[in-house]
């Protein structure tokens, strides 16, 4: 993120799921989440 070549930049749109303190159905269910969320 903080380099000069090509730094890792989020896209405008992205949408962040921290998923730290998640299990992986817990990531996989906010990402559904979503997903559907912007589907309607």
């Amino acid at each position: 993120m903080h380099r000069d070549t090509a730094p890792l930049k989020q896209a405008e749109d992205a949408v962040l799921v921290d998923s730290s303190d998640m299990g992986i159905e817990e990531v996989a269910a906010a990402i559904i989440q979503e997903f559907e969320r912007k589907a309607r």
